[in-house]
């Protein structure tokens, strides 16, 4: 075990775990694991109940060369109180070695539909529940042959990753602390910014364009506004001699996946789907998650004959503007480095990735034969997908 996490095993017995095999008793948590989703300084949508359990119903691999069990983590203090939660699965690929492969994972492993992973957890308790796993792995070893670690901080990654493993590398995302006026946040932009928010309203307006902001909120209205969302994500994806964004949703299950959450969160009254319509067509579109008093902003898409318009501009700017105007506190404009992220001048915050290799002398074999194996087209047959 790493030095980091040896040091609060005398503190172990002050958390009970909880290993969680079916989807179940998973469920059986959602109000506690609500509770302590609130705990957390940033809420996102990937750490919550709801989503996580919708995961695993849509998108757990099931076939026959790979297939993810149900192996979550749970935490209690000695008052009971759910503290900490690691919502993860032993993924096994059969077909891979004499006895096959098993990775320890976080939900979500998917093409960037779950954008955050890792520990939900009472930020008093985040050690000793560390630590209580790695023991739990110590004593464990013939369960699994590595543990892919994301949402860590950049010391606990270097601590955790084992020698010969890729290098731990930084995933940022970005969100703007709002203040009390749209004027106020429009003041502290770059000239830059302040030249492209007007450019992308005077450009409609020169064109005699008029546009309207539509807001979908309603359960009954999600099945239509999801329907514009896949269309337009897709054409966005095809946009040429730009920045290449890849079509997340392109399969059924990721589609069928993210409408039952879309609704989900209406059901909720915490689905905002921010729509630009221009002669009743719908030619922009963002998705928006309310996790509290925090907007996240979702992925997006548009009709790639209104991109000279800058029209996701557009729908940023109206989806900051109904923010302040409801007393948000801050919009997360998601994970990736980019530059129209990067312009509103947010607050930025990394998680780290790590690959912990157990002890056993098989697992760094089939680590390194399996990374040299997912360059050939043969390793297709053991995808997700």
């Amino acid at each position: 075990m790493r030095r980091e996490f040896t040091q609060n095993l005398e503190k172990l017995d002050e958390l009970q775990l909880e290993i969680i095999t079916n989807i179940e008793s998973l469920i059986a948590l959602t109000s506690e694991w609500e509770a302590l989703e609130k705990r957390q300084s940033l809420h996102v949508p990937f750490t919550t109940a709801r989503w996580n359990i919708l995961w695993w119903q849509h998108l757990r691999a099931r076939k026959m060369l790979i297939h993810d069990e149900l192996h979550a983590f749970a935490f209690r203090n000695r008052e009971n109180e759910l503290v900490a939660i690691a919502p993860m699965m032993i993924s096994t690929r059969p077909g891979i070695g004499a006895f096959g492969i098993r990775v320890l994972q976080f939900f979500g492993a998917d093409p960037n539909i779950t954008e955050i992973r890792g520990f939900i957890c009472d930020p008093h308790y985040a050690s000793n529940a560390m630590a209580a796993i790695q023991d739990y792995l110590r004593h464990n070893q013939r369960l699994w042959d590595w543990v892919e670690w994301p949402g860590l901080s950049e010391t606990q990654a270097a601590e955790l990753a084992s020698p010969g493993t890729p290098p731990c590398k930084a995933r940022p995302f970005y969100y703007v602390p709002l203040p009390p006026s749209w004027d106020e946040l429009k003041a502290g932009l770059s000239r830059n910014m302040k030249e492209a928010i007007r450019k992308c309203f005077n450009s409609l307006k020169r064109a005699n364009v008029r546009h309207e902001l539509r807001i979908i909120s309603a359960p009954h209205d999600v099945a239509d506004a999801m329907e514009h969302f896949f269309r337009l994500h897709a054409m966005r994806a095809d946009v040429v001699n730009s920045v290449k964004h890849a079509n997340v949703f392109a399969d059924q299950k990721s589609r069928d996946f993210l409408s039952a959450y879309a609704l989900d969160m209406a059901q909720r009254d915490c689905l905002r789907i921010f729509q630009v319509v221009v002669d009743k067509q719908v030619v922009a579109i963002r998705l928006g998650f309310i996790c509290d008093r925090q907007l996240y902003l979702y992925y997006s898409g548009y009709d790639i004959e209104w991109r000279q318009y800058s029209i996701m501009t557009t729908v940023v700017v109206h989806a900051m503007r109904w923010a302040i105007e409801n007393a948000f506190e801050c919009v997360n404009l998601s994970t990736g480095q980019d530059y129209s992220k990067l312009r509103w001048q947010p607050r930025e915050q990394s998680h780290y990735s790590a690959v912990q290799l157990s002890p056993r002398r098989r697992a760094a074999h089939l680590f390194h034969a399996y990374t040299r194996l997912r360059s050939y087209a043969i390793t297709r047959r053991f995808s997700r997908s």
